[in-house]
């Protein structure tokens, strides 16, 4: 009696689907790595300059620490400079100041699609 096998397995074109969305899932996460590495540059400056405000500091000064600061992590996009995406305000309490990071971040996907990532974070600086 003949008994059919059974086969299994995925086929050639089930193969070549799950590579194209491993590449494309590849793809976005690559993108996005850059966006997001640079905002953790950003974000720590932010963070390390509002943990050393001193007394009498005003907020150009903050900003010029923060521009040098910038430099220093490799920040060199022209768009992503403090005057653009920090702003120092005093604080309600008047002894304290509030550094709030707000920017948008762009970068070329595929073909005319691009991702847009929005970042904000707020640090309350107490001089010292």
């Amino acid at each position: 009696m003949n008994s059919k096998q059974h086969q299994a397995g995925l086929t050639l074109i089930s193969w070549l689907i799950i590579l194209a969305m491993v590449a494309f899932i590849f793809w976005f996460g690559f993108s996005l790595f850059t966006i997001y590495y640079q905002y953790y540059a950003i974000n720590n400056v932010v963070k390390t300059t509002a943990q050393q405000v001193t007394a009498g500091e005003t907020p150009m000064q903050i900003l010029h620490s923060m521009d040098m600061k910038f430099t220093i992590n490799g920040v060199q996009d022209n768009s992503l400079m403090p005057e653009k995406v920090v702003s120092v305000v005093p604080a309600s309490n008047g002894t304290s100041l509030i550094l709030t990071l707000d920017y948008d971040a762009r970068t070329s996907f595929i073909g005319n699609v691009d991702l847009i990532v929005h970042f904000h974070n707020t640090y309350q600086a107490t001089p010292h």
